[in-house]
């Protein structure tokens, strides 16, 4: 019986022993079976090697959409041209990738510009562009000096004389305008002979408190308008705005006043101008030297313009016949010089003649210094028909930098 029990058990435990090593071996099987087939599929060892990529080329991948950052020159390109330079306004010229400020349109960049473009200016009419030029005569010093304000003067008042529909409204851009300077502004309307002057005057004068008895005196008729100028007393300033005027309009009225002092000029055939002036009761008279000032200037003025301005001739030959013998001899003068071109012989005898009433009599016999005196002469020499731009050549370093000045003054002493 024994020995049958332990033959049971002997049998029972080998069963167990053959089952549990498969059990375990199956279980180990499937557990690592699925992790050789996520990583890498096994591959037959019969199974030829795979290609090598630069064996055969790929195919062309199609274009990959660049990233957000390059975005915007992609869209750029799909915009027309017209509506990418609207995009970009136009701040700076480019050339040869130096970028270069355009001139402000209407702007006069150096003195030499704005005096040339005076003197075209009634060939080439732009009354919008005046108030810069106003303020451009400013900026460089025209109105700091008596002359060349005067000149500018006259100008600036033919401009608003001949504009009648568009002169008021060219004013108002003149200002701001230093108290100083606006004396330019009152008489240029004052003289512009404009019906409405008066009006205008009162108009503007809030812009100009300071100048209200200026503006008063003109209003009250105490001072004198442009053609009522005297040129017996200072009269060489009123030339300056004369010529001015007609260099704005090309009208003959203001060149035939200055021909009325042609009286106090040096005739051609005169000799010792200046002594017989002077002996003849000259000599007690204040105002001697700047009459024969005032007559050279007109004399000189009248002949260099007509070399510049033919047009001039035909009225000098008319107003010839008309004028009294006194004008009408030195007139005589100016035609010839002007039709051969010799207006410089003129210039030289008119400062021979001032310079010999000054060395004479006039400095002090009629209370004037030397250095006043030599500036009358500068007058005389050269500036006058500088500043009109009648000779080109000599209207920079007179009306700008004061050269003829400079030199009347050295040969007055």
């Amino acid at each position: 019986m024994l020995r049958c029990l332990a033959f049971i058990a002997l049998a029972f435990g080998g069963v167990i022993a053959l089952t549990l090593p498969s059990a375990a071996q199956n279980s180990v099987s499937v557990a690592k079976q699925p992790v050789p087939q996520r990583l890498a599929p096994a591959q037959p060892d019969s199974a030829p090697p795979a290609p090598q990529a630069q064996e055969t080329p790929p195919e062309p991948r199609p274009a990959i959409s660049p990233p957000a950052a390059h975005a915007a020159p992609v869209v750029a390109v799909e915009v027309p041209i017209e509506r990418y330079k609207a995009m970009r306004p136009p701040t700076h010229l480019q050339i040869d990738d130096v970028p270069m400020a355009p001139e402000p349109q209407g702007a006069f960049t150096s003195a030499e510009r704005l005096m040339d473009w005076v003197s075209n200016y009634r060939n080439h009419k732009t009354p919008s562009r005046v108030p810069a030029a106003v303020h451009a005569m400013r900026q460089y010093g025209l109105f700091g000096d008596e002359e060349k304000a005067w000149f500018c003067t006259g100008f600036i008042a033919g401009v608003l004389g001949s504009n009648p529909k568009d002169g008021p409204a060219l004013i108002p851009r003149m200002f701001p305008m230093p108290d100083k300077e606006q004396a330019v502004i009152i008489r240029a309307i004052a003289y512009s002979g404009r019906p409405d002057w008066r009006d205008l005057l009162e108009k503007n004068a809030a812009k100009m408190p300071l100048r209200r008895p200026l503006i008063d005196d003109f209003l009250a008729g105490k001072r004198p308008t442009l053609m009522e100028l005297p040129l017996d007393h200072g009269g060489s300033p009123g030339i300056y705005a004369l010529w001015g005027y007609y260099v704005a309009t090309g009208q003959y009225e203001p060149v035939v006043r200055i021909m009325e002092a042609l009286r106090w000029s040096k005739n051609k055939d005169d000799s010792g101008f200046s002594f017989r002036k002077i002996f003849s009761g000259w000599g007690s008279d204040a105002s001697a030297l700047e009459k024969i000032t005032t007559g050279g200037t007109a004399k000189w003025t009248l002949a260099s313009y007509a070399e510049r301005d033919r047009e001039l001739l035909k009225l000098y030959h008319a107003e010839q016949a008309r004028q009294p013998k006194e004008i009408a001899t030195p007139l005589k003068d100016v035609i010839a010089a002007a039709e051969i071109f010799e207006s410089e012989k003129i210039r030289k005898d008119q400062f021979g003649a001032i310079e010999d009433a000054q060395r004479t009599q006039m400095t002090n016999a009629a209370g004037m210094s030397k250095g006043a005196t030599a500036g009358s002469i500068a007058i005389a020499t050269g500036c006058v028909a500088a500043s009109a731009l009648g000779q080109a050549y000599i209207a920079v370093p007179c009306v700008i930098g004061g050269a003829l000045y400079t030199g009347a003054v050295k040969l007055a002493q």
